[in-house]
């Protein structure tokens, strides 16, 4: 068994992104490791195939800093990109396996309830959380309604709920009845987790298109 390491450091979603990569390998026989930022090591809490650590040969999937310029240049989009690489080009690039994730719901929400996430990083082209929050509740209701935010936001007179660790965040996500999110990490998760249910999108638009997520079964663009 050879050992083979994905390198990509940052951020949480891109990461997530990269799993059917590391799944592709593992499936190969190779014992798969991950190289990436100690804050995002809990992914793989989540999965049997890879662990965090670096052995092995390396696989340099990140973009920033390096091959940025080339990336958008290119015009295609973040996965087409990534997984050109040839040894993971044949991977299941649209598969998320979180095969360690158990079946019990996330902490601290109701049996019910609809679940708006409109905060990312790395936005190049900005929608007004605020906004999205409004029309949300306004669409899906404001009875059991809940705004993921980062550990830094609370919203002064509605109910949110921030995620103690990915396992939570994604459980969340999972368990929501109405689901809606911006192009960040939520909306990854919603692709492993909510496929059997519909699941609001807002893309990047504007000449940022190449970065949102792959298209899934259940997912609806919201403009």
């Amino acid at each position: 068994m050879t050992a083979k390491t994905i390198k990509y450091s940052q951020r949480l979603g891109d990461v997530l992104r990269c799993l059917p990569a590391c799944k592709h390998l593992a499936d190969q026989g190779h014992e798969v490791f991950f190289d990436c930022l100690p804050q995002y090591h809990s992914v793989f809490d989540l999965v049997s195939y890879v662990k965090a650590g670096s052995k092995g040969d390396v696989l340099d999937l990140e973009i920033w800093p390096n091959k940025y310029e080339t990336y958008r240049k290119s015009k295609r989009s973040w996965t087409d990109f990534v997984y050109s690489h040839p040894e993971i080009k044949d991977a299941d690039k649209t598969n998320i396996v979180l095969d360690k994730l158990d079946e019990k719901p996330a902490d601290e929400l109701p049996e019910s309830y609809n679940l708006v996430a409109p905060f990312g990083l790395s936005q190049g082209y900005y929608r007004n959380p605020l906004e999205l929050i409004t029309r949300a509740r306004r669409e899906i209701g404001a009875e059991n309604f809940y705004v993921l935010c980062p550990p830094d936001i609370k919203i002064q007179g509605l109910s949110t709920y921030t995620a103690p660790s990915v396992e939570q965040m994604a459980k969340a996500i999972r368990g929501a009845t109405d689901f809606w999110a911006i192009n960040s990490t939520p909306i990854i998760l919603a692709s492993a987790t909510r496929r059997d249910k519909q699941t609001g999108f807002f893309p990047q638009k504007d000449g940022w298109e190449t970065d949102n997520i792959f298209s899934f079964e259940g997912m609806t663009t919201m403009d």
